[in-house]
């Protein structure tokens, strides 16, 4: 992929290697291609030496299906994960088609002119603790871990079966993802890190003294410290962090909302106990995790109310519905149940189990993170293997996906 190899380009010219010096055997240290690094080579011309892939044809003779510039190449999928993206969750191409989540945040046109800012404004953020809220680190900081790119060529964790976002049976051919009919998996989530709910977690992982902490039983690696303190260009530093269990309060204001929309917001602002927003950088390390509740101040009126308000200055009476409470905001939240239901027959859809979970996490005490092969974090990352085991026979490969968060998740095996 271009991209990749033009990242790859800069490292070695960093560190004064050839695009073509070979580094190493693992991705990104071989050798880059020429059409990566030579401009004009990725036209085909007369005389170029390419690979072909052949098919027999029947009473003799070949037939080419494809043309390659290297010997070992990456083969296309049938469609571009894009293409299996629908219609309806695409950005909207004008106004009269926003959805409500682009009514109610705004809306840039991704392809030309217009916008609308949206109806929704969070006033000042207010930290309840004042400075006593920070941790700074002395020194370099903090050795974030290495965070990963999204990789969709990995289409049993980005493609799905169907356009309802069905994970692909364990054991299908790689070949067989990004095809006609299929779908993606939906939005990408980091599930709240229900086991590191703890303050004896970070105080640890901040002092960077230790490999892991036992809670619970279970041994918990530091996977927010990157191991043995190494830094690189792949990995960040942070100079300070706010202190678990900080409290913030800012106020909401909005405008012109139907009663789904609003509705909608409400449910996101009133989940139950133990339900986490995420918020900001590092949330695959476990960092982020936010809970929201309603405070003091809650003032929601209609129009009639509004008009209301102005007539009481001459003196006249008139109607409108008001929401002051918590208690009155019932009928907002029931118009959003019976809009699921109607869309979905439902008022619990998969895409809503599938986010109560990922803002509960797990109660199995397994650590969450991306798949690896060892129990504790490798200081250089290397991911890669684990997908490369998993399509490996002699490695005891499954040809395992991502696992549904509605329909009941389980932990991935290391090879």
């Amino acid at each position: 992929m271009p991209g990749d190899g033009y990242s790859d380009l800069a490292k070695r010219k960093k560190i004064g290697k050839a695009p073509d010096d070979y580094l190493g055997h693992e991705p990104g240290q071989t050798g880059l291609s020429r059409h990566v690094h030579t401009k004009g080579d990725e036209e085909l011309r007369d005389g170029t030496l390419c690979y072909a892939k052949v098919q027999g044809r029947q009473g003799g003779g070949w037939d080419v299906l494809d043309l390659y510039p290297v010997m070992i190449s990456r083969d296309l999928y049938q469609c571009a994960p894009e293409a299996l993206l629908d219609e309806s969750l695409r950005p909207a191409p004008d106004l009269g088609k926003l959805s409500p989540a682009e009514r109610v945040f705004g809306w840039a046109n991704p392809n030309g002119e217009g916008a609308f800012r949206g109806q929704l404004r969070i006033g000042p953020v207010r930290c309840e603790q004042g400075k006593s809220a920070i941790e700074s680190f002395s020194g370099d900081g903090f050795p974030v871990n290495i965070l990963g790119q999204p990789k969709p060529a990995q289409v049993r964790f980005y493609g799905a079966k169907d356009q309802n976002g069905t994970p692909h049976e364990s054991g299908m051919a790689k070949k067989d993802g990004y095809k006609v009919g299929q779908g993606l998996r939906g939005r990408k989530v980091y599930p709240h890190h229900a086991e590191l709910a703890v303050p004896e977690y970070w105080k640890k992982a901040a002092l960077g003294r230790d490999e892991f902490v036992d809670i619970n039983g279970k041994r918990q690696y530091f996977d927010c410290r990157r191991p043995n303190d190494e830094r690189d260009d792949q990995n960040r530093s942070v100079g300070g962090w706010i202190k678990p269990e900080t409290q913030f309060s800012f106020e909401i204001q909005v405008t012109n909302l139907s009663d789904v929309e609003l509705g909608a917001l409400l449910w996101l602002l009133s989940l139950p106990e133990k339900h986490y927003h995420r918020l900001g950088g590092g949330k695959p390390l476990g960092f982020g995790s936010v809970r929201l509740d309603i405070g003091e101040g809650l003032d929601l009126r209609d129009g009639e109310a509004l008009r209301a308000d102005y007539l009481s200055l001459l003196g006249e009476s008139s109607e409108g519905r008001r929401i002051t409470n918590t208690e009155d905001l019932e009928q907002c939240l029931q118009a959003f149940r019976e809009a699921l239901k109607t869309a979905y027959r439902s008022e619990t859809p998969d895409f809503i189990e599938a986010f109560k979970r990922a803002a509960t996490g797990f109660s199995d005490g397994l650590p969450v993170h991306y798949p690896r092969n060892e129990a504790q974090p490798n200081p250089q990352g290397e991911g890669f293997k684990w997908f490369v085991a998993n399509e490996n026979d002699r490695q005891g490969g499954q040809r395992l996906g991502l696992p549904s968060l509605a329909q009941g998740y389980r932990g991935l095996p290391r090879y």
